[in-house]
């Protein structure tokens, strides 16, 4: 496992997911196109991790909402002063506990695949040996 491709999957991933949340919260977006990109962010940011891919997307899908959550809000207070702070998106995905945990779950899933095919497409290796 490579601390530097989760960490650059997690980067990546959650600012490409946060700018994906916060552009179409307002907008009607139909639920398949919505979570059917958000699932390739998700297995992409486990097909950069490689084995870590299972860290990788939970913990970037968590960061992106909360980065959204900012985003949205201030686009949406941009034009209506009295908003309120968006907690939830599309009526899909919510930042509230209990109804963050399957969505986390399915993140884990989809990192995993996609940590499990990224190994075996760009395999982490093991550094070469000193002495």
């Amino acid at each position: 496992m490579s601390w530097s491709r989760i960490f650059a999957s997690v980067v990546a991933s959650a600012i490409g997911l946060a700018f994906w949340w916060a552009l179409t919260e307002p907008l009607p977006v139909p639920p398949v196109i919505l979570l059917g990109v958000a699932g390739a962010i998700l297995f992409c940011a486990g097909l950069i991790a490689g084995n870590g891919g299972a860290i990788a997307a939970p913990v970037a899908f968590l960061f992106s909402l909360f980065i959204a959550s900012i985003i949205a809000t201030q686009l949406h207070q941009a034009f209506r002063p009295q908003s309120l702070p968006v907690e939830e998106f599309n009526g899909l995905i919510s930042l509230r506990f209990p109804e963050v945990l399957a969505p986390l779950a399915v993140a884990l899933v989809i990192g995993a695949i996609g940590g499990w095919v990224g190994e075996r497409v760009l395999p982490t290796g093991s550094p070469p040996r000193r002495g």
